[in-house]
């Protein structure tokens, strides 16, 4: 008997590392140019966003569904595991629900929580989560040291190209005509229900960076004796989260060695569009 940690592909974690530390994955599906791919298996960050860069349609995400939470759950109490889910934000997406309605059917075995959060923040939550977990905590404890943990992390992500959120609605065609003239770059967070909020809007990457560690800075600054994690929307090596550490040395010191660095996904990715960076972390307050 053990517990398992099942997580879904909105975390942007790969499936070899959700293999290598045993845990579960369950993919949200991404619908472009008609074709639906899950997330994390069919497609990965690389070449979604060169198809998302060609599609000019408007790409669509939907939720895990109960049945397919329900057959992961099944296998797991048939193997005498505990059970700890941890979903993108309820704010976000219906997959926390699903989850819910699956777990009912396991009573004190299954326990869902509703990150409040998504790709590098639903990381913070994962890593703690294994941590906990390695240190033979029940699936209980789990849930309940992560419950106080959700309500904690902060996620800031900078928007390279208003042209998503144009598709998405979250602006208007004109709106997103004069930023791109102005080069603005968007600066976001989610509020405490897990929901999207406009941080402010900052004149080039520079000016950008410095309104995202202004934002880390508001908030008491980073505790890296938690888990820190950055996802970026496109390549790794094309220096892009290199560019935004060397500008943020005031706020990450001699401590990038300590950040968990990945790509964002399609699930968040769809909405911010490529170049985009998520920064998650606990702050020391």
């Amino acid at each position: 008997m053990g517990v398992k940690i099942i997580v879904d592909s909105a975390s942007d974690i790969t499936l070899s590392y959700a293999e290598r530390n045993n845990i579960g994955f369950v993919p949200l599906k991404t619908n472009l140019g008609g074709v639906e791919y899950r997330d994390g298996i069919d497609i990965r960050p690389d070449s979604f966003y060169s198809k998302l860069e060609a599609n000019k349609e408007l790409a669509h995400t939907s939720q895990v569904n109960a049945g397919e939470f329900a057959e992961c759950f099944e296998k797991e109490i048939a193997a005498s595991n505990e059970i700890v889910v941890i979903t993108l934000s309820a704010g976000l997406s219906g997959t926390y629900q699903s989850a819910c309605i699956a777990a009912a059917d396991y009573p004190g075995k299954v326990f869902v929580i509703n990150s409040l959060t998504a790709t590098a923040g639903e990381q913070v939550l994962i890593e703690r989560a294994l941590i906990l977990r390695d240190e033979g905590k029940t699936a209980e404890e789990i849930d309940t040291e992560l419950d106080a943990l959700r309500k904690k992390v902060r996620l800031f992500v900078r928007v390279e190209t208003l042209e998503y959120l144009k598709r998405g609605g979250r602006i208007s065609k004109t709106s997103a005509l004069v930023g791109g003239l102005l080069n603005i770059k968007p600066v976001l967070t989610l509020n405490g229900e897990g929901k999207i909020e406009t941080v402010g809007k900052a004149r080039g990457i520079k000016a950008s960076h410095k309104m995202m560690n202004d934002s880390i800075a508001s908030c008491g600054g980073i505790d890296f004796s938690m888990p820190v994690a950055i996802t970026y929307a496109g390549n790794l090596n094309d220096g892009t989260v290199s560019r935004y550490l060397e500008d943020s040395k005031n706020i990450y010191g001699d401590n990038a060695n300590k950040i968990r660095i990945g790509q964002l996904g399609c699930v968040i990715g769809t909405h911010t569009g490529p170049g985009a960076i998520v920064v998650s972390f606990v702050p020391k307050a």
